[in-house]
């Protein structure tokens, strides 16, 4: 169980070192308004707060504008492809669902119907021991009264 958790963190922290420090899955800047006709935007990695992008919008007369943009989308979505790696190497493991119900090596097992009486045809001693006890219930019964 541990060999799929782990797979999935790795794949969940490179990708989020790849959307961070690379380039985000989505558009890297999403577009804040109307900017004007000519207007240029770039993403670069900011380390404050960490795993967020800071976007700078230049407009033609060269105003400038920075956001910080944080990729929600793209978590989710690492997060995702994170549980699916998770869950492809947990059905393609061999042994992981027969080792964990596999018998403790050294103790056998009784058949089932052995070990419940109610699947059992009823002894004789167990047809005297319920009327014995039918009877103590009635004697008491009647002594109750």
């Amino acid at each position: 169980m541990k060999s799929p958790l782990r797979a999935a963190g790795l794949v969940f922290v490179l990708g989020f070192l790849v959307v961070w420090l690379i380039r985000p899955i989505g558009n890297p800047c999403p577009d804040r308004g109307a900017l004007p006709r000519g207007s240029s935007k770039s993403s670069s990695p900011s380390f404050a707060p960490p795993g967020t992008r800071m976007c700078t919008y230049t407009t033609p007369d060269g105003t400038k504008a920075t956001f910080h943009y944080v990729p929600w989308l793209d978590w989710f979505v690492l997060a995702l492809l994170a549980g699916l790696a998770a869950a492809a190497l947990r059905r393609a493991a061999p042994d992981a669902a027969g080792a964990a119900r596999a018998p403790l090596p050294g103790r056998a097992r009784e058949p089932r119907a052995d070990r419940d009486r109610s699947r059992k045809a009823p002894s004789a001693r167990d047809a005297a021991d319920r009327e014995r006890a039918r009877r103590e219930r009635a004697e008491r019964a009647r002594r109750a009264r």
